[in-house]
């Protein structure tokens, strides 16, 4: 089966026009030899009587009416024939128009000369169908992905008709109910479960409505199955229209293994907490104890060193100089442990007031001088003219600006460090010191945990400069308790810039806080 006939390179028009010539041709001849026997009656003289002569007229009209009729008969007959095939061929593709996989044997439109008035007809059925199958494609894969989708979440989702019969359901809902898929679609609601838990109600008709807002459709309940336990559950529900009617699609969500593992989450902080207490304990003790001998050790050096009665070579001096180092080193770690326990215990005491930060800058940049006598480093101070002051704990920032300087002058080998103090133009109090040097700089991936305890810029740079990694992670902590915050900006080998600013700062920046909480556990 074809949808149009084998045509002929001719189109309809020009094959119409053509029959219409062929009958008038026709009517012509039969016209002419009308005349001619007309001629021939009055050519032999032959006496004919007026009724004769009438008959002979009208037998030549009814002649060439004949054969024009005929001519003109056989033009519609020829001409219909092609239109009501063409036609009806044409009808037979747009019924195929909805069909997106045609059969390997369905018929297809013939080819038709550019010239033929059906080619802009068949044209548009052809893009029609094309077009109708794309959407009808693209509709499919969106339905089968959307299925998917459905199939492959936790929680149960099924949609329920105004009468609360189940029209769908995916398989986490058939795990849910305990039922095989195939007999869950089609089965009654209420029989199932028990729809005041879902908030849905049931007329005596046994219409499911569900009263209220979209947001009093979202709801933490606890599901009551026939034949099981019941199970804490979040769900949604949302109103679908289907066919014209009204239907429900819910949502439920176990939150059995979420309520599981928040209990052990909350045994494991509780657990954590303990720890942290105990080891902040344990830290705070074993420094007092450790201080005690160290001071010790300290002083009986110093009494041994400056003893007159002794009598001690350079070697023995030169040994008491390095017991009296390694001692004062191992108590000043001892009271970077203690005072770190304390601030994560919440234990530090802090005395704030508004002092002027000028005297304390340039006694700390003094101390460090004697530490840069032997290399080409300088250091500056660089102070407003309009008296800095600050709302600070005066020992804990002397704390704070002497890790930090000390930072700066064991890092930077040449160059410049420079400890400057800034204003806030609108109250006039100080905003910040910042203390700048030209030294190693820091590596980017590690200025997000420069903070954390025990934590420096690399390995290679602790094996080369030592320390214990305590410094930052303490001055940090000090900020943070008197209301500061200490940010770095760095570039390796272009130096770093360290800002304690005294404007109030409520939350911790990410990595940080993170830090802290890995810190505390």
């Amino acid at each position: 089966m074809r949808f149009l006939e084998p045509v002929t390179p001719l189109s309809l028009r020009a094959r119409v026009s053509l029959a219409l010539a062929a009958s008038v041709l026709v009517g012509m001849i039969a016209l002419a030899i009308g005349a001619q026997h007309l001629e021939r009656l009055h050519a032999s003289g032959a006496l004919i009587t007026t009724q004769e002569f009438r008959s002979d007229v009208w037998r030549t009209l009814a002649l060439v009416v004949g054969f024009a009729n005929l001519s003109g008969l056989v033009v519609v007959a020829l001409t219909t024939r092609t239109l009501v095939s063409r036609i009806a061929r044409l009808r037979d593709a747009v019924r195929t128009l909805a069909d997106p996989h045609p059969a390997p044997d369905a018929p297809e439109l013939n080819p038709l000369p550019a010239h033929d008035e059906f080619v802009p007809l068949r044209d548009a059925v052809l893009e029609a169908r094309a077009t109708l199958r794309d959407a009808m494609t693209r509709v499919r894969m969106e339905s089968d992905r959307n299925r998917a989708i459905i199939d492959t979440v936790f929680a149960g989702v099924f949609a329920i008709d105004g009468g609360g019969r189940i029209l769908s359901a995916n398989p986490a809902a058939a795990r849910m109910f305990c039922q095989p898929l195939t007999s869950l679609n089609g089965s009654i609601l209420s029989d199932l479960i028990a729809t005041d838990s879902l908030h849905l109600t049931v007329d005596d008709l046994g219409t499911v409505t569900f009263a209220g807002t979209d947001a009093d459709r979202r709801f933490t309940t606890r599901i009551r199955l026939y034949g099981r336990p019941a199970f804490p559950a979040e769900v949604a529900i949302t109103p679908l229209a289907l066919d014209g009617q009204n239907a429900w699609a819910v949502f439920v969500y176990d939150l059995s293994e979420k309520q599981h593992a928040d209990a052990a989450l909350d045994d494991a902080r509780r657990a954590a907490d303990t720890a942290n207490r105990a080891k902040s304990a344990f830290l705070a003790r074993m420094s007092h104890e450790l201080r005690t001998p160290l001071n010790s050790m300290i002083g009986f050096t110093k009494i041994v060193r400056r003893s007159r009665n002794s009598e001690l070579s350079d070697r023995d001096r030169h040994y008491l100089d390095r017991v009296q180092a390694s001692s004062e080193h191992l108590l000043e770690l001892v009271s970077d442990i203690l005072d770190l326990s304390q601030l994560e215990s919440g234990r530090i005491d802090l005395h704030l007031a508004e002092t002027d930060l000028a005297p304390i800058v340039r006694e700390i940049v003094a101390q460090f001088e004697s530490h840069v006598t032997d290399r080409p480093v300088s250091l500056e101070v660089d102070l407003p003219d309009q008296v800095p002051v600050a709302t600070v704990d005066v020992a804990r920032l002397r704390q704070v600006l002497t890790n930090l300087v000390d930072n700066a002058v064991k890092f930077t080998a040449r160059g410049t460090v420079t400890v400057s103090v800034t204003l806030n133009h609108e109250t006039g109090l100080a905003s910040a010191i910042i203390v700048n040097d030209s030294g190693i700089g820091i590596p980017l991936e590690r200025q997000a945990h420069i903070f954390e305890s025990f934590e420096q810029g690399d390995e290679a740079t602790s094996n080369r400069y030592g320390g214990s990694g305590l410094g930052l992670a303490l001055s940090w902590r000090i900020a943070q308790q008197m209301g500061c915050m200490l940010s770095v900006e760095s570039t390796p080998g272009a130096g770093s810039r360290f800002t304690l600013s005294f404007d109030r700062c409520a939350v911790p920046s990410a990595p940080l806080a993170s830090s802290l909480a890995t810190d505390a556990a």
